[in-house]
């Protein structure tokens, strides 16, 4: 994003109020496709002599089982040197030309000055066409460093929230719900990322982007000169995974994980949710959420922390996925006050699930949102990520360019009716991080079944 230092905004004038009939016109990347299957965008901005590229992955979320971490793993090998350079070569290039390179499994980007525009494009397409993972030392350190950011992490509520939720949403034999493990790291080797390499690092399965002060007739020459020789590979079928059914509690349930350590619980209530952006009902869910605690001028804020002063903060998050989003309310409360905020939290989801909004409160929401939207779009290489979006994701054609639209249109009667559908806001699952001997009399009287679970998520007993 832009930085707005430079500008100084006047915080006593109020923000305007977007028209009804505002409109806002996003002008479409240039495109085209390579005979190799690489597709391939382009933002002109020539404000700057600078120049995004980006390389997006899109495949299906894949298990990693006994390996688990090898994403992460790979995504900082991709930067230990290729067939061309070594490490020491490629990390003395990018420091001399200033270049600022990214690496993930599934995202690279370097951002670079036009006139090194030429050899950035030459660098990424090595690391992505060439690169070997012989590196055995680098490997080495990156699974050393692995492993001590895993124990420290095991000993972060948060983290521990995080990954006891996600087994409890999608259960650890599902991508979204399986978590690295110092094992798991340990059992990786130059050969699993090698295979890895070969079967998902194809043209076919990327898309390539240039945001900045470049042509289409620029890109195509740099992308003929440096990707051409990259081969297509045929698509494969990956185990179904995505497809699991997946079944809240019938009833409310409080899943504990004791930390004799903290003074203070970290809670989390919700369930996983199907809902894609390309549903009808996404922008009225969105707004629903985002009155019920997207900021702090919701109600989960206004309440807990202005009103009773449990928390710094209580937000909610409303997660869109191709495949399997979430719902989820997040706060941190005094261990003395546990099973209030927890009464208040479900209070505040059953009215909003129950009762209409308000026309003001919507009103506010559709305005931030959309102001928002329009302040991302300063920074060209939104533009980018929003377009591959809708291309990743099967949306309809300018499914962003109608986004505002589509927010004004959202009535008090499409909120209420996608909030009765009870389906994007469950609140079944309640998980506590926190010291059990001090929250655990008053939450046995909430009258909920109990179920205790260790850090990663292993059920340990159950209790009425």
């Amino acid at each position: 994003m832009f930085s707005n230092t430079n500008f100084p905004i006047n915080r006593s004038i109020p923000p305007k109020i977007l028209k009804r009939n505002q409109t806002i016109n996003i002008e479409s990347p240039k495109f085209f496709q390579m005979e190799n299957g690489l597709k391939v965008l382009i933002v002109e901005n020539h404000k700057l002599p600078i120049v995004r590229i980006g390389l997006e992955l899109d495949c299906e979320p894949f298990l990693e089982k006994d390996k688990s971490g090898i994403r992460k793993v790979f995504g900082q090998m991709l930067r230990a040197g290729t067939k061309n350079y070594s490490k020491e070569e490629l990390d003395d290039i990018i420091d001399y030309m200033g270049l600022s390179l990214y690496t993930s499994f599934s995202e690279i980007s370097i951002s670079t000055l036009k006139k090194f525009l030429t050899k950035s494009v030459s660098i990424i397409s090595d690391i992505v066409m060439n690169n070997d993972f012989d590196n055995f030392k680098e490997l080495e350190r990156i699974i050393k460093q692995r492993i001590i950011d895993i124990n420290i992490l095991e000993k972060d509520p948060n983290s521990i929230l995080e990954r006891v939720k996600n087994v409890l949403y999608f259960g650890n034999n599902h991508p979204y719900g399986e978590y690295e493990t110092k094992q798991s790291i340990k059992n990786i080797t130059s050969s699993d990322l090698k295979k890895l390499y070969n079967k998902y690092y194809a043209p076919n399965m990327f898309y390539l982007s240039f945001v900045g002060d470049i042509s289409k007739n620029q890109a195509k020459k740099l992308c003929n000169l440096y990707f051409s020789r990259w081969k297509k590979k045929p698509h494969f079928v990956e185990e179904n995974i995505m497809k699991k059914e997946y079944l809240l509690p019938k009833e409310i349930e409080i899943d504990v994980v004791d930390l004799p350590s903290l003074t203070q619980s970290y809670i989390c209530i919700g369930g996983p949710v199907f809902l894609k952006k390309n549903d009808t009902s996404y922008f009225p869910s969105i707004l629903a959420n985002g009155i019920l605690g997207g900021s702090a001028q919701s109600r989960l804020f206004l309440n807990l922390r202005e009103k009773k002063a449990y928390t710094y903060g209580a937000y909610s998050t409303l997660k869109s996925d191709k495949y399997i989003g979430y719902f989820s309310v997040y706060t941190q409360v005094r261990n003395e006050v546990t099973d209030e905020a927890i009464k208040d939290i479900l209070k505040e989801i059953s009215y909003m699930i129950d009762n209409k909004v308000s026309l003001e409160e919507l009103d506010i929401k559709k305005n931030e949102m959309s102001g928002q939207f329009i302040f991302d779009l300063e920074d060209p290489n939104v533009i980018i990520d929003l377009f591959i979006c809708e291309l990743k994701n099967n949306l309809t054609n300018g499914f962003y360019k109608n986004y505002l639209n589509n927010i004004k249109s959202v009535t008090i009667e499409s909120i209420q009716k996608s909030c009765n559908s009870d389906k994007y806001f469950p609140n079944k699952i309640i998980l506590i991080v926190g010291k059990s001997i001090e929250i655990l009399p008053k939450i046995r009287k909430l009258g909920f079944p109990i179920r205790h679970f260790d850090k990663f998520g292993t059920f340990l007993k159950y209790e009425k």
